[in-house]
């Protein structure tokens, strides 16, 4: 039983991989509002691998399912990001 665990995660990150775009499993990994960086964040370990700013924000705004907030996020010191939120 104790040596099933590696197998048990390696599996379940497989099926998470698998389902992540295809049902949208991330609606139920963000809070309400998060920033585009956040969803890059996590997309980025799910597959291990960094995707490119750009090409991941087009990618994702392409799918229509995010909603871009007036709100911008003000703990930043530098230019304050977009807050989004999906679409219902």
């Amino acid at each position: 039983m104790i040596m099933d665990h590696n197998e048990q995660v390696r599996t379940a990150l497989e099926m998470l991989r698998v389902n992540f775009d295809h049902k949208l499993m991330w609606f139920n990994l963000l809070p309400k509002m998060f920033k585009m960086k956040e969803l890059q964040q996590l997309y980025e370990t799910v597959y291990d691998t960094p995707f490119p700013r750009n090409n991941f924000q087009k990618k994702i705004l392409d799918l229509h399912v995010l909603e871009r907030l007036e709100k911008k996020y003000t703990g930043a010191a530098n230019k304050a990001p977009y807050l989004y939120r999906f679409k219902k």
